[in-house]
């Protein structure tokens, strides 16, 4: 595969995508310039449309000679190529890199073995959550190694991969229903099998819309989906934790978490602990949190 660079503005780029589809050109790929911000809650960005993007285009061995297809990109675009690289990766497989959580547990894909090590067979398709992300690892040691799930039902809201949702289930959990508005199915279902576990149910949809899909309360929730939504599920949880039940939020910045903290606890939440997190924009002046609180009520 040989892969074209060209400079152009980001606000010409849709414009540039369409010209090169018309030509059947549909292996294209560029970085947003993007402008990291932060609001009540966390961290969001916006799009800087006032710059210029490097566009790179791709052309497989099999789409005919190199020099035809280089004066024809150049030509649809109006600009000379500033690049040519080669690219013999092969994109046909993807290897999921082992994350070591800890001393005692590793992350890893089933045909790896670590026999000295607790391991979570897995197999990323690409859902939020792998264990990639020093939060989820940080939570995940959370779930591994110091929380009672002996026996307990747990609801995961938010669980993307399903990864926390595994851990619970591996250290003891009775029964864990995986929540998200996205369809998680496969992939839950798929690394839960791979650790011959069967107590993990996949529920798909909005259950704040749709509260029908949760007809049960638990005895822990873990909610890792930042402030705001923690602030709009409370309802939700208040409803569906039992009496003297533990509720787990995440994802939580620094500059919002007492008001968080205040809106959980005005649901008779008592504060129990706090646990700080690298954060992660690499600034530890702003660490994202993950706090317990029991349902006293």
């Amino acid at each position: 595969m040989y892969i074209l660079s060209y400079n152009i503005p980001y606000k010409d780029l849709d414009m540039a995508m369409e010209k090169l589809q018309i030509h059947n050109i549909y292996n294209v790929f560029y970085e947003s310039p993007l402008e990291i911000t932060t609001d009540d809650y966390g961290y969001g960005y916006i799009e800087k449309d006032d710059e210029d993007i490097t566009l790179k285009v791709a052309m497989d061995d099999t789409e005919g000679e190199l020099n035809e297809f280089i004066e024809l990109v150049d030509s649809i675009l109006g600009v000379k190529h500033i690049g040519l690289e080669e690219n013999t990766n092969d994109y046909t497989t993807f290897e999921f890199p082992a994350i070591h959580i800890d001393d005692t547990w590793v992350i890893a894909s089933p045909e790896e073995e670590y026999p000295n090590k607790n391991k979570i067979n897995f197999i990323s398709q690409g859902a939020f959550g792998t264990g990639l992300h020093e939060t989820t690892q940080d939570i995940l040691r959370l779930i591994l190694n110091k929380l009672d799930l002996k026996d307990k039902s747990v609801l995961d809201i938010g669980t993307g991969s399903g990864i926390l949702s595994i851990a619970a289930s591996l250290t003891g959990a009775a029964k864990v229903d995986a929540v998200d508005i996205r369809d998680i199915t496969d992939e839950v279902e798929l690394n839960a099998s791979l650790n011959n576990i069967t107590n993990i149910k996949a529920i798909v949809g909005n259950i704040l819309e749709d509260e029908s899909q949760i007809d049960e309360s638990y005895d822990w929730i873990f909610i890792n989906i930042g402030g705001e939504e923690t602030k709009m599920f409370m309802e939700f949880i208040n409803k569906h934790l039992n009496e003297n039940g533990d509720l787990l939020v995440s994802g939580l910045v620094e500059w919002s978490f007492d008001e968080v903290k205040a809106n959980v606890e005005k649901y008779g939440f008592e504060f129990i602990e706090i646990i700080y997190m690298r954060n992660f924009m690499g600034n530890c002046s702003n660490p994202i949190q993950e706090i317990i609180f029991n349902f006293f009520c």
